[in-house]
């Protein structure tokens, strides 16, 4: 069988392949509604760049033990013929050259046996590690075909409580928070895509009594501070808390607060950011939402605000029952930051 490019991922320690040509976006895990037609290898839905997308566990689609979704999985959103999917992966590995081989059919004496054949045009070697590649038509088609989604079914509405049960019954608060947060990114997305206005992505945070908005494009992910381990900076300024590990990768950790001379509550929030090739996490109370800000809903600052926190903000707008202070982020983060690291 001739190669083709395929983005390869992990499920439970498994490797499996999927033609790039079907790969539209690779997305943290999100929030997921219940769908109670759903087939039962179809763990949700949720709202991606205005379409209602199904998300499909490979356990449960090959008839294997379902052991539920973590915080750290992804979802490889995936076209084919029109028919849009979502498939859950552990790890998402490389994009790489893989010519399947046929499944040697004297091999086959079991219904789990033949149920992977159906759904695998092939094995391929990686680093000589054996890699299932799917066959995409098959998984979507076989035995029912995947329904198309219009507009999101009322029946959808307030049902996420059964994802954390079915699916993610571990889930802390500061895990839900993350979850949703993502939803609320991949679904609001489009909304900034077809605004007539020029609009600001914001992510909405609580530093102290303040509502921060941090520019929502240089947010790469959210997560929970007290799942990790910070380790100290020796001679570090005040808001340099540390470093820690977040996924493979050491990253140092600032407080925004001590930065904008805002009294904290006790952290419990992690922000990732990323400028240009630098990651960095930032430390807040809580995380509350992502909005998008139109320029006229923008104010200037206060005349009370002093003149070193107005080269680090951009101006303030209205939100919930207070007013929001939008971070130039970037600018803050290279005057502060950047310069002590070189």
């Amino acid at each position: 069988m001739s190669a083709n490019q395929n983005l390869v991922f992990g499920l439970h320690g498994s490797l499996y392949g999927i033609s790039t040509a079907f790969v539209r976006e690779i997305c943290w895990l999100p929030e997921l509604y219940s769908l109670a037609t759903a087939p039962i290898d179809t763990i949700g839905i949720f709202n991606w760049r205005s379409r209602m997308v199904p998300v499909m566990h490979l356990d449960l689609r090959f008839g294997r033990s379902f052991s539920g979704c973590n915080v750290a999985d992804r979802v490889i959103v995936v076209e084919f013929q029109g028919t849009y999917l979502g498939i859950v992966a552990h790890e998402v590995c490389d994009v790489q050259s893989l010519a399947p081989v046929p499944l040697d059919m004297a091999l086959i004496q079991s219904r789990q046996a033949e149920i992977d054949r159906n759904l695998i045009v092939g094995i391929a070697q990686s680093n000589d590690k054996p890699v299932a590649c799917l066959d995409l038509d098959r998984l979507i088609r076989e035995p029912a075909v995947v329904a198309e989604l219009g507009e999101e079914p009322a029946i959808l509405a307030g049902a996420d409580a059964d994802f954390y049960s079915r699916c993610c019954p571990e889930a802390t608060v500061a895990d839900r928070a993350t979850f949703a947060t993502r939803a609320l990114q991949l679904k609001e997305s489009v909304i900034k895509a077809q605004s007539t206005t020029t609009a600001a992505g914001v992510l909405v945070v609580q530093i102290g009594s303040e509502y921060i908005g941090l520019p929502l494009e240089l947010t790469i992910d959210v997560d929970a501070l007290d799942r990790f381990v910070l380790s100290p900076v020796p001679v570090s300024p005040a808001y340099l808390l540390g470093q820690l590990n977040w996924r493979g990768e050491i990253l140092p950790i600032i407080e925004l607060g001590s930065i904008l001379q805002i009294p904290t509550l006790p952290r419990q929030e992690l922000v990732i950011i990323q400028i240009d090739k630098v990651k960095i996490g930032i430390v807040v109370d809580r995380i509350f939402d992502v909005c998008y800000l139109a320029a006229d809903r923008i104010d200037e600052l206060p005349l009370s605000v002093s003149d070193r926190l107005r080269g680090y903000l951009s101006g303030v707008t209205n939100y919930a029952d207070g007013l929001m202070y939008l971070v130039k982020l970037q600018e803050l983060v290279e005057r502060e930051f950047l310069p002590t690291s070189v």
